[in-house]
C-alpha cells in the first residue's frame, strides 16, 4: 500500500458492507479504515486525518445524518458520501444541507463505489489546489513587501496587519525566543485584550506559543472542536475564554526557533480554514526570512555607526591606505592632532611623507618579499613595528605603526594605525635604569669583597710609611703597592659604572666575546660564591656584530644571573657561540620564541648565535610562554623586569630571542643577531 495513497473511513453497522468497502477500496490503492459505530467516529477524526468519510443514514444510537451534522458543527471540511437503501427527498436535502458531496445507494458494485469515491476524492484535489493557489497569490505580493521592509518595529507591524487581513483574523501576535530563557516576549501585536502588553513575558509551559515553540510543530485549535491538531488535547492552553480558534506556526531559522507566529479569532461562529492553516505556515516563513534580512541590516547598520564613532574617537591616528601603502585615503581626529596637519592637509601627503622611514613590503607564501628601503613592514605578518612620524612642526616622533588588509568599498585597502610611543619609551628606559640597579645590588656583596682587600692592603702600607721610619727602598715599594691598588679599585669601579651608566652610544661593530668576557669579569666572585663553573665553547671565526654594547651587557648579565638562581647547589653554565646562515636549520621546535626582529618577521642571512645553557631544575611548560612577561617572576624577590628587559633589547637590535627548558635537565636561553657578511 502506498503510504502517500488517500486514506478513506467507512461508517457503517453492516458487516458485510464494510468488509465489501474495505476490499474493494484496498484493491483501488486507497487506505480504508472501518468503524461499525457511529459514538466513536468523532474521536477517531480528532486523532486522524481522513481524505474522505462514507457514512451510513440507518445506523442505531445515533444515525448518520445527525452525525454528519455534528461533524460540520465542528468545522470539520472532511468530504463525506452518504450511504443509504432508501434515499428520500427530505433525506438527501438534509444530508446536502449538511455538506454531504455525494450520495451511494445501497446495493452498490465494487466499481460504482470506487468511482463515486474517485469523483469525490478528485474534486477534493482540485478544491485544495485552487486553496493553496489562492493562498499563493498574496503570499507573493506579501513577500515582496515584507522583504523590502529593514525596520525591525516597522516589519513586525507589517506582518501583523498580514495576518489579519489574509487570515480574517481577530486577533495576531508575534512572540519571540527569550536567550536562554523558557520564556517568550511579545514583541508586536493586534486586537490583543487590554491584560496583555506589548514587552510581555509568556513562560512556554503556560501557553500555546511555548509548546510550538518547544516541539517546533504548527498547531490549530478550536474551543468547542473535538479536533485538536497535531493530535494532542491542547485547549487548556487557550488563556481567554473569547478565543474561538487559534493557529500559531513556528518561525524557523534553519535549525533554531526564533519565535512564534499566532492569529486567533474571537467571533463566534467563525473558524479557520485549511488554506488558512497553509497561509500562516507559510507566512511564518516568509517572516522569518524578512526578520533576518532586517535584524542582520540593523547589526551592519549599528556596526557601521559603533566602528565609525570608535574611528572618531580613538586616541590612536588611524590612516587608510590605497592597495599599495602609498596613498592616504581617508584619516580619524586622532592624525590630525598627532601630524599637526588638518584633515584636508593630510589628504594630500603620501605616507612616505609622514613615515619617511617606513617601506611596506607585500609578503609571499614562504614569508619573502621585496626589500625596500627602511624598515620593511609585511602586512601579512600581524605585528607592530616602532618608526618615526615626521609631523609639520619637523621634529621626529617615535611611533608604534601596525598595518593590516582590509576589504573597502569592494578593493583591498590597508588600514594603518600609529600610536605615540614617546611616553613608553621614556617609561621603558627608566625601567632599563632599574633593572641595571636592580642587578648591581646583586652583585653589591661580592663587590664589597673584591673592594675590602685592596682597601686593606692600601691601609696596611700607608699606616707602614706613616708610623715607621723605613729606608727609601722600602718607602717606594709600599707606595708602588698602594699605587697598584688604587688602580685596581679605580679599575672594578669603572666596570660597575660603565654598567650602570645610561647609554648614549649608538649601535656599532664589537666583539661579542669581549662582551662576555667583560660581564664575567664582573660576576667572577658570584659564580665562585655559587659554585658554577662556566664552560666557554666559542666559535673561533665569529666576526663582529652591530649592537650597544651596554644594552648587550645588560642581556648577558640577566641570562647569567638566571642561571645562577636556577643552580642553587651549583653546577655548569655552559656559553656557546656559533655562525649560522639562513638555512643551516637553527629554527629548532623545542625553542619557545619570545622575540622577533622588530620588523616583524623572522631573522634571516647570516647570524650570530649565543646561547646560556645551565644545569638547574629546568622551567615548567606552562610557564614557558611567559617568562618574557614583564613583572612574572616565580622568584619571592627581584622585579620580574629581567627577561622582558632582555625580550626588548634583542628586539631593538633585530634579533631573535628564544628558550628551551626540560625539567630536572636545564634550561638555554639563545640570542641570534643578524649581522652583515
Amino acid at each position: 500500500m502506498n503510504k502517500h495513497a488517500e486514506r478513506i473511513l467507512v461508517v457503517d453497522d453492516d458487516t458485510v458492507i464494510l468488509t465489501l468497502c474495505r476490499r474493494s477500496l484496498e484493491h483501488a490503492g486507497y487506505a480504508a479504515d472501518t468503524v461499525n459505530t457511529a459514538e466513536t467516529v468523532l474521536d477517531i477524526l480528532s486523532q486522524q486525518r481522513f481524505d474522505l468519510v462514507l457514512l451510513d443514514i440507518q445506523m442505531p444510537v445515533i444515525d448518520g445524518l445527525t452525525l454528519l451534522e455534528q461533524i460540520r458543527n465542528h468545522n470539520l471540511d472532511v468530504p463525506i458520501v452518504i450511504i443509504t437503501g432508501a434515499a428520500t427527498i427530505e433525506h438527501t436535502a438534509r444530508a446536502m444541507r449538511a455538506g454531504a458531496q455525494g450520495l451511494l445507494l445501497k446495493p452498490f458494485t465494487p466499481d460504482k463505489l470506487c468511482s463515486t469515491v474517485s469523483d469525490v476524492i478528485q474534486k477534493r484535489r482540485e478544491i485544495r489546489t485552487y486553496d493553496r493557489v489562492r493562498a499563493l497569490r498574496p503570499l507573493v505580493r506579501v513577500s515582496e513587501r515584507l522583504l523590502s521592509e529593514l525596520d525591525l518595529p516597522r516589519l513586525y507591524d507589517l506582518i501583523i496587519e498580514t495576518v489579519r487581513v489574509e487570515l480574517r483574523a481577530d486577533r495576531a501576535s508575534i512572540m519571540l525566543c527569550e536567550p536562554d530563557s523558557d520564556t517568550l516576549r511579545i514583541v508586536a501585536g493586534s486586537g490583543l485584550p487590554d491584560t496583555v502588553q506589548m514587552g510581555q513575558l509568556v513562560p512556554r509551559n503556560k501557553s500555546l506559543a511555548g509548546w510550538v515553540a518547544t516541539h517546533c510543530q504548527p498547531v490549530f485549535v478550536e474551543r468547542q472542536s473535538a479536533i485538536i491538531s497535531p493530535g494532542i488535547d491542547l485547549r487548556h492552553l487557550l488563556v481567554e475564554e473569547e478565543v474561538i480558534a487559534s493557529l500559531s506556526a513556528p518561525l524557523v531559522a534553519g535549525d533554531c526557533v526564533l519565535g512564534v507566529l499566532n492569529a486567533a479569532k474571537t467571533t463566534t461562529g467563525s473558524s479557520f480554514s485549511e488554506a488558512d492553516r497553509e497561509l500562516l505556515v507559510m507566512l511564518a516563513s516568509q517572516a522569518v526570512v524578512a526578520i533576518e534580512n532586517a535584524r542582520l541590516y540593523n547589526d551592519v547598520t549599528h556596526s557601521e555607526a559603533r566602528y565609525r564613532a570608535l574611528l572618531q574617537h580613538a586616541n590612536d591616528a588611524v590612516l587608510l591606505l590605497d592597495e599599495h601603502g602609498e596613498y592616504i585615503l581617508d584619516a580619524n581626529p586622532a592624525a590630525e592632532y598627532l601630524t599637526g596637519y588638518a584633515h584636508s592637509e593630510i589628504m594630500l601627503l603620501s605616507r612616505s611623507h609622514l613615515f619617511p622611514q617606513l617601506g611596506v613590503r607585500e609578503t609571499y607564501a614562504d614569508g619573502a618579499g621585496a626589500d625596500q628601503e627602511g624598515d620593511a613592514f609585511a602586512i601579512d605578518a600581524p605585528s607592530e613595528l616602532e618608526t618615526s612620524l615626521r609631523p609639520r612642526s619637523g621634529h621626529t616622533i617615535p611611533v608604534s605603526v601596525s598595518i593590516s588588509r582590509i576589504p573597502y568599498d569592494g578593493q583591498h585597502m590597508l588600514l594603518m594605525i600609529a600610536r605615540d610611543i614617546s611616553e613608553r619609551q621614556r617609561v621603558a628606559q627608566q625601567l632599563f635604569q632599574t633593572e641595571k640597579l636592580a642587578a648591581v645590588g646583586r652583585i653589591s656583596a661580592s663587590l664589597a669583597h673584591e673592594i675590602n682587600n685592596p682597601l686593606q692592603a692600601i691601609r696596611s702600607s700607608l699606616h707602614l710609611v706613616l708610623n715607621h721610619a723605613l729606608d727609601d727602598e722600602k718607602r717606594q715599594r709600599y707606595l708602588t703597592m698602594t699605587h697598584d691598588e688604587v688602580e685596581r679599585l679605580i679599575s672594578l669601579v669603572g666596570r660597575v659604572l660603565d654598567f650602570y651608566r645610561p647609554s648614549r652610544e649608538g649601535m656599532r661593530p664589537v666583539h661579542l666575546h669581549d662582551l662576555l668576557e667583560a660581564v664575567l669579569m664582573l660576576v667572577a666572585n658570584e659564580l665562585e660564591k655559587n659554585r658554577v663553573r662556566v664552560t666557554r665553547e666559542w666559535a673561533a671565526d665569529l666576526p663582529e656584530v652591530p649592537v650597544i654594547s651596554n644594552h648587550m651587557k645588560q642581556v648577558y648579565l640577566n641570562l647569567i644571573f638566571n642561571a645562577i638562581e636556577a643552580m642553587p647547589d651549583g653546577g655548569e653554565l655552559t656559553i656557546r657561540t656559533y655562525l649560522t646562515g639562513e638555512s643551516d636549520g637553527q629554527y629548532d621546535a623545542n625553542f619557545i620564541l619570545a622575540a622577533i626582529g622588530s620588523a616583524g618577521h623572522r631573522v634571516r642571512g647570516p647570524s650570530a648565535i649565543v646561547e646560556f645553557s645551565d644545569t638547574g631544575a629546568g622551567i615548567p611548560s606552562q610557564d614557558l610562554s611567559r617568562v618574557f612577561e614583564p613583572f612574572y617572576t616565580t622568584r619571592t624577590t627581584g622585579t620580574g623586569l629581567g627577561l622582558a628587559i632582555c625580550y626588548s633589547i634583542v628586539e631593538q637590535h633585530h634579533g631573535e630571542l628564544s628558550v628551551s627548558s626540560y625539567v630536572g635537565k636545564g634550561s638555554t636561553f639563545r640570542i641570534r643577531l643578524p649581522f652583515v657578511s
